[in-house]
């Protein structure tokens, strides 16, 4: 996942945030990930990101990650897509 992110900013230079929209995939509610370069890596700030296949992400808003932070195996694909 750390080199998809990382593809993400080389994609996109001199962009500080990247921001993906997409549904929660366990409550549905529209969740907005910020996903900022740092130096240590990379920080998110609004849910969570994970990846589904080669261009798409499943998103869980921060709520819904605190009470599961795992993928279910019966996940709602909402086709996010990373902004390449």
């Amino acid at each position: 996942m750390i080199e998809i992110l990382r593809k993400i900013f080389e994609v996109n230079p001199g962009k500080p945030t990247i921001v993906l929209k997409g549904k929660c995939s366990d409550c549905g509610c529209e969740t907005i990930v910020k996903i900022t370069s740092t130096s240590g890596g990379f920080g998110l700030q609004g849910g969570a990101l994970f990846k589904c296949s080669s261009d798409q992400y499943l998103v869980k808003c921060h709520d819904c990650y605190q009470v599961n932070p795992m993928i279910d195996d019966n996940y709602k694909l909402h086709n996010t897509k990373a902004p390449l």
